[in-house]
């Protein structure tokens, strides 16, 4: 990990993540802020406001759930999807990472001017959480979940660190609804970063297996599938 391109992560931000903070900081965190006049969605691709249950319970099931509707696939990426992936491969360029699996020290980078320590407790109904602390963030990832399962959710996390740090988002509380889809735009963000795109086109050219893509970047097999699913590159 090149922890001396954490600058990279500072600064001034080019105009396309301004953009994104922009969309992130005036929505309502509920749904998507650009949903209205979303020409991706009206083209008939993959809508995260639409299908975001589904896609939650892609991610962090044991099993491929059958009785999940279809998803439609990502062939016109929306406006927001297009900001989260570039937004991901900055982390990624920052970290000097280019090929699987990305390591969790990376998460280092989401705030580099405070310690990010992540800590692995029994949580009985949630993934993850972060909390502010004396200075420094706290990520809990949730002990009973699979190892993979908690690389998710520590970027999950960053997603979090990362908005805090660049706007006022509204994520969901304890509980509460308010910021589920924030919630999918962190969901998204982890899938960015552990699983780039142009990484899983080359990689599946040479596996075409979704087990082994799941072993060689090191995540929950279902993650792999909605990845694989919304790419086109699978069923």
């Amino acid at each position: 990990l090149n922890v001396a391109g954490a600058g990279e992560m500072g600064g001034e931000a080019p105009d396309w993540e301004a953009e994104f903070w922009s969309y992130i900081g005036k929505g309502d965190g509920l749904h998507c802020p650009l949903y209205d006049h979303c020409e991706a969605r009206l083209a008939g691709s993959l809508c995260g406001d639409e299908c975001r249950e589904t896609v939650n319970q892609l991610l962090y099931s044991e099993e491929f759930n059958t009785s999940s509707p279809p998803l439609p696939k990502c062939s016109t990426p929306s406006r927001l999807c297009r900001l989260i992936e570039r937004l991901a491969q900055k982390y990624l360029s920052a970290g000097d990472i280019h090929t699987p699996p990305v390591p969790t020290g990376l998460v280092a980078l989401a705030d580099p001017r405070h310690t990010i320590e992540v800590r692995t407790i029994p949580l009985k109904v949630y993934h993850g959480a972060i909390w502010h602390l004396d200075g420094r963030w706290v990520i809990q990832t949730n002990e009973n979940d699979p190892p993979a399962v908690r690389r998710l959710t520590i970027f999950h996390e960053a997603f979090h660190i990362l908005a805090h740090s660049k706007t006022r988002p509204v994520f969901r509380k304890r509980g509460g609804e308010e910021g589920a889809f924030n919630e999918l735009l962190a969901d998204c963000f982890a899938l960015c970063v552990l699983i780039p795109a142009q990484w899983v086109e080359n990689k599946w050219a040479e596996l075409e297996d979704v087990d082994r893509m799941a072993e060689m970047f090191d995540v929950p097999g279902q993650a792999m599938r909605f990845r694989l699913m919304s790419m086109g590159l699978i069923p």
